[in-house]
Order: C-alpha cells, then sequence, then structure tokens
C-alpha cells in the first residue's frame, strides 16, 4: 500500500506490504518492494476488478516460494517435477548484471 503524502502533486512518501504491514523502506528511507498486479477482462468472473499488491522483500520471495510448491504438488509425480523444485530462478525475467551489482535505470 502507498502511504501518500497530499499536496499539488500527490506523492508516496512510502510503501507498506500489503501482507505484513511494514515499511518496505531501507536503511537509507529507499522503498525496495515487489508488486503482484491483476486486471481482469471480459469472461473472467472478476471481470472489471484491478488488483495491485505491494509486497517486502521477505514476504514477495514467501508468496513465490508457495506459488512454486503449488505448481510442484500439481506436477510432484510427472517428470518436469524435481525441475521445478530445483528452479531458483521461477518467474525470474531479468538477472543482476556478470559483476554481480544491480544495475540502477
Amino acid at each position: 500500500m502507498k502511504v501518500m503524502q497530499a499536496g499539488e502533486h500527490d506523492m508516496a512518501i512510502d510503501v507498506l506490504c500489503d501482507v505484513c504491514g511494514m515499511s518496505t523502506r531501507d536503511g537509507e528511507g529507499e522503498p525496495h518492494y515487489g508488486t503482484m498486479h491483476a486486471s481482469w477482462g471480459k469472461g473472467s468472473a472478476h471481470c472489471g476488478q484491478e488488483y495491485d499488491l505491494h509486497l517486502c522483500e521477505r514476504c514477495f520471495f514467501s508468496q513465490v516460494a508457495e506459488m512454486k510448491r503449488a505448481r510442484w504438488l500439481a506436477v510432484m509425480f510427472d517428470q518436469e517435477g524435481d525441475a521445478i523444485l530445483g528452479d531458483d530462478a521461477y518467474g525470474r525475467i531479468r538477472t543482476p548484471s556478470s559483476d554481480g551489482g544491480c544495475e540502477n535505470t
């Protein structure tokens, strides 16, 4: 959940985790969070509903682990079952640069 400061231009002053309720700010005051977003369209049981959840790093990766586990449970006796558990990049679409650091863009 974004905590906004009212004014001429509304500004987010903090982002609270929608799971644990804690601030996502690090020691330097910078917010670090992941989002889970859904926008349900025509034909969906939730047509017209939109969701945007903010998660701290701990809660985000806890949710990723739970989704990975749910996927594994569905195929645990198939060949791909073990591969899912060993997939450390489950859901990841980008990795850090080769020097191990994060690039600010």
